[in-house]
């Protein structure tokens, strides 16, 4: 890996800041009851449905709370691509229960909205959305929490969105058909639970789509001008662990080598993100998940990821060959383009525009989305083709 590195890389300046107490590997959900006494004797469960696909992992769960007296209460209504609406009732709830602390148990949808209940929590239940979004719109700023948030304990279920290890909450909007970004250090967690044994359930096309979004955050944070030696050496193993070890964990879900190897991919590209920060994927892909929340966010990636391929590698044709290289094919910009349309092919997400089955008007609400016309002012024309051609239409 090191051979692949520019020389001067270490003799530059860098910031790197990942507060979360990390607890890693099989097993590990066992240590829950030894890490909540300390937070209070009241917490909030954020989740899906109780009676869904879970609902084993929320007894472990109520197990160990229940050994040490914690007191619990669900909030359980969490949907995909969650909504400002769900997010103040949830703080209602926290309030009702009198919390002292939130868990959020699930994929990036559940992460999501712990952090933001937990993080916005007001003696009123009421949020300022505007204020908060004016207030923390920095990835990389510092300041303090509000003074009635609360902390948030990460469980994770899935190996992908990295939300355990991030300063971000994206939240949808749904009278305005948008989707919003909340950066602030207080998002990050105060503990990550990253269990290996909770995920061996995931589902085929969700371990494909979450993996690729893993995928999306170690490269694009190792495309942009924020890397660090250390961030680097991160992207490139979760670069790796990614398009070697999805394939196998879709043929083979309940392996528990494979979701322990994607797991710390996640793990890593996660702390790639928060540090290093996305490229134009994200946004392309939040106006998507913005107007079709149906889709999810892995999904809307893979999306416009060949249109943004394309584009990129004739500008950043050097780390494109530095990631080729460490993936064992030709130095050539070009070779990793195709063994990434070739990753998207043989996890069927390739077929994510056609399962997502839009009508023409969202194509139409997409393509005219004002988001484009703001993510690179000076050059609004590359931006609309890049959308179109993320969605194969002439509309």
């Amino acid at each position: 890996i090191i051979k692949t590195m520019e020389i001067d890389t270490f003799s530059k300046q860098f910031n790197f800041f990942v507060p979360p107490h990390i607890r890693f590997g099989a097993g590990k959900l066992e240590e829950l009851k030894d890490l909540t006494p300390s937070l209070g004797k009241s917490c909030l469960m954020v989740s899906r449905p109780r009676q869904g696909s879970l609902q084993s992992t929320y007894t472990r769960i109520e197990h160990h709370l229940d050994s040490v007296g914690i007191r619990y209460s669900y909030f359980d209504e969490v949907v995909p691509n969650p909504t400002q609406e769900g997010v103040e009732k949830g703080v209602r709830c926290a309030l009702d229960c009198k919390a002292d602390f939130v868990i959020g148990v699930g994929g990036g949808s559940v992460m999501d909205t712990a952090k933001l209940i937990a993080f916005l929590r007001t003696p009123s239940g009421q949020i300022d959305w505007e204020d908060a979004l004016k207030k923390y719109d920095n990835p990389f700023a510092r300041s303090a929490s509000p003074p009635s948030s609360i902390p948030f304990i990460a469980i994770s279920t899935t190996s992908g969105t990295g939300s355990h290890c991030t300063q971000a909450a994206v939240v949808s909007d749904p009278v305005q058909q948008d989707k919003i970004t909340l950066f602030h250090s207080g998002l990050f967690p105060s503990i990550a639970i990253v269990d290996p044994e909770l995920m061996i359930s995931v589902p085929a096309s969700v371990t494909a789509a979450t993996g690729f979004d893993a995928f999306t955050h170690a490269f694009e944070s190792f495309l942009g001008g924020r890397t660090s030696p250390l961030t680097e050496l991160m992207s490139l193993e979760a670069i790796k662990l990614v398009i070697e070890n999805v394939p196998l964990a879709m043929e083979n879900p309940e392996n528990i080598e494979l979701r322990s190897r994607l797991a710390w991919a996640d793990t890593l590209a996660g702390m790639c993100l928060a540090n290093g920060g996305a490229d134009l994927p994200h946004p392309l892909g939040e106006i998507i998940g913005g107007i079709c929340s149906r889709v999810p966010h892995g999904e809307t990636l893979a999306m416009v990821y060949p249109a943004f391929l394309k584009y990129k590698e004739k500008i950043a044709s050097r780390k494109f060959i530095q990631v080729a290289s460490h993936l064992g094919l030709k130095p050539q910009a070009e070779a990793l383009t195709t063994k990434l349309l070739d990753f998207l092919s043989v996890t069927k997400l390739n077929e994510s525009f056609d399962k997502a089955a839009m009508s023409v008007t969202e194509i139409k609400q997409i393509q005219s989305h004002p988001l484009l016309d703001r993510l690179i002012p000076d050059n609004k024309t590359l931006m609309h083709q890049l959308m179109k051609d993320s969605l194969k239409s002439t509309v």
